[in-house]
């Protein structure tokens, strides 16, 4: 290894860091035990047993995280992404498996590439904080546009400036399950060559110029929202633009959004400017965000020690999903969940203007509202579970109802038996409503 720093290269990304010792330890090294310790924290499990470490290593390398490469001339290009099958846990690994690019060479020195805006901790995590404002202040606020994290970095082989997406090259496509590699100079990743025409037709690219060894994170967003998975190759540049998320220094520090729109000129996300230095405020702004009908999710950056991986809460919203469902799928499961958060009318103005279809779905939003009052009055009554069984829903929602009559959260239960009896289309769950309303009437 390096004499003198054998992570110099990996600029904090601990990805860069474990892949160092990890080959070294291959090669013959013999790392201190305050080494070993202080890589392996990266792995979620801090151990000064090399042992120890390698099995980590191994565990967390092949169910967590995938690993994308090609051959070079000088070594290995690599691409790592947290394993989407799996269930997202947060160690600075895990937090940097997001598109991180490293190389490889024939001596087994690893150098940072790329380094992509890390993973936010979602709010509804396993056991994810919110920190208290008054102790930890929030120096950003912004919100998550509906789209795909593209990564534009240097290219030291091509020499050249190239998009990546968070798992794979420009020169991998996905078959199924299977990665398809072309050529080094050729690019056949469809979001990849949809982001180059941006920025080589916008300018960005004259926007990079000397920047070299930065990272900068940019959202492709397609006029139909990511979040319903539509097909990248029906669209065009006239269809898609770049927004910008952030970059990230030489050095590995990242930059917020403001700071990073400072330095190109380019459309950036949404800045909320708003002050929330204590918990009231910060739990109320919370509740907001989780019904926003506008954004996917909110992020809130913390000032923090760590400037690879600031500690980053993001707030999904609960609704912004169903109401992309409504509007591009007219999902009528959909609508209704919307109408039980008060949104009826919202949702009904989603839906396309054709034939009766807004009419219908006034109908429907009407027919909730009278389904959710009867529910209420007779909740206690075991005609619930008599017209229950006309849709032999008794048994999977004996829970809810047990749940609703104890706590009295009537739009809960009626919120998950109208999800139940939505159907494929409005005309469906207009049907099966009406039939519930009237059993219930008997």
């Amino acid at each position: 290894m390096n004499p003198t720093d054998p992570y110099e290269d990996c600029k904090g990304n601990s990805i860069c860091m474990v892949e160092t010792l990890k080959i070294a330890i291959d090669k013959g090294y013999e790392p201190s035990l305050e080494e070993i310790k202080t890589i392996s924290k990266y792995l979620g499990q801090p151990t000064k047993k090399i042992e120890v470490f390698e099995g980590r290593y191994l565990d967390v390398f092949t169910r967590f995280v995938q690993k994308n490469c090609i051959i070079t001339e000088n070594g290995e290009l690599c691409i790592y992404s947290w394993n989407p099958r799996a269930y997202i846990r947060y160690f600075p690994v895990s937090i940097d498996a997001v598109g991180t690019i490293l190389f490889i060479d024939h001596n087994g020195r690893v150098k940072t590439i790329a380094y992509p805006s890390h993973r936010t901790h979602d709010i509804e995590g396993h056991h994810v904080k919110i920190l208290d404002p008054e102790t930890t202040p929030i120096i950003e606020i912004t919100k998550r546009v509906d789209g795909y994290p593209i990564t534009f970095y240097y290219n030291p082989i091509i020499k050249r400036w190239i998009p990546a997406t968070r798992y794979i090259l420009h020169n991998m496509v996905y078959w199924g399950n299977r990665i398809e590699v072309a050529d080094i100079e050729e690019i056949i990743n469809p979001y990849v060559r949809l982001a180059d025409e941006i920025a080589e037709r916008y300018g960005l690219y004259k926007e990079l110029k000397g920047y070299v060894n930065w990272t900068f994170t940019f959202i492709l967003k397609i006029s139909e929202p990511a979040i319903l998975k539509p097909n990248i190759e029906l669209y065009g540049m006239d269809d898609a633009e770049l927004i910008l998320l952030n970059a990230r220094k030489p050095n590995g520090e990242l930059l917020t959004v403001k700071e990073s729109s400072e330095l190109i000129k380019w459309t950036h996300v949404p800045i909320i400017e708003l002050k929330l230095d204590n918990k009231e405020k910060l739990q109320s702004f919370i509740d907001e965000c989780r019904l926003d009908l506008e954004y996917r999710s909110t992020m809130l950056r913390y000032r923090d020690t760590d400037v690879f991986r600031p500690y980053t809460l993001e707030v999904k919203s609960k609704i912004y999903p169903e109401a992309m469902r409504v509007k591009y799928s007219s999902d009528p499961k959909s609508l209704l969940i919307l109408t039980s958060y008060g949104y009826g009318e919202y949702a009904v103005n989603l839906l396309v203007d054709y034939a009766d279809i807004r009419n219908v779905g006034m109908e429907l939003v009407r027919l909730y509202s009278e389904l959710e009052n009867k529910i209420r009055r007779i909740i206690d009554s075991d005609q619930i579970i008599k017209a229950l069984k006309a849709f032999n829903l008794e048994h999977q929602l004996k829970g809810e109802i047990k749940r609703a009559r104890r706590r009295g959260d009537i739009t809960r239960f009626v919120r998950k038996l109208v999800a139940l009896l939505a159907g494929e289309t409005i005309y469906e769950a207009k049907e099966n409503i009406s039939k519930l309303l009237k059993l219930l009437s008997e």
